[in-house]
């Protein structure tokens, strides 16, 4: 396998690995979604997901309205990555993540989508094509709530920022 093989596998592999473990909460369980569920809409999606940061436990995704640019970051120990793309909404209740991850062994492209439906006023998730339900936001929302990470303050820019001088400069100097 050649050099640029081996470092697209690599940065493929982490990239999907960090996206699918930092993406999906770990205490997301099976849930058994009530009858009455209906897509939450794209407007309804921007309403939650715009100019907002999603706060991971070693980083984060900051979703910007202008564009729908996507930055996000990450450094799990012994793994820093940082990821720049878009976010695409639309009215079947669907958020993808389309982005390059870039660590210090290369870049690779990772495309993550989660789907959304509401019952009233709950809101339940799941990773695409077959992660478990759970829910996203309650219809009194709780601390527990994933949409609790959700956060206005932009805390993915300085960490991005520091991390893509130090990947590029890693990854020009053969890792």
């Amino acid at each position: 396998m050649s050099k640029i093989a081996r470092v697209g596998a690599m940065a493929f592999f982490v990239g999907g690995m960090l996206i699918g473990t930092l993406l999906t909460p770990a205490y997301a369980q099976q849930t058994i979604l009530p009858r009455n569920t209906v897509p939450v809409t794209a407007h309804e999606l921007r309403q939650i997901y715009g100019d907002k940061t999603w706060q991971w436990s070693a980083g984060g995704a900051r979703f910007i309205g202008k564009d729908r640019r996507l930055i996000a970051f990450s450094e799990k120990p012994g793994k820093p990555t940082f990821a720049e793309g878009r976010w695409k909404i639309d009215n079947d209740g669907r958020l993808c993540l389309v982005a390059v991850w870039v660590t210090k062994e290369g870049s690779a492209p990772a495309n993550t989508c989660f789907q959304h439906v509401r019952d009233r006023g709950t809101i339940y998730q799941r990773r695409e094509p077959s992660g478990n339900w759970y829910i996203f936001k309650t219809f009194r929302p709780k601390p527990e709530d994933e949409y609790a990470k959700l956060t206005k303050e932009d805390t993915v820019s300085p960490n991005m920022d520091r991390l893509k001088k130090s990947l590029t400069v890693s990854a020009s100097q053969g890792g």
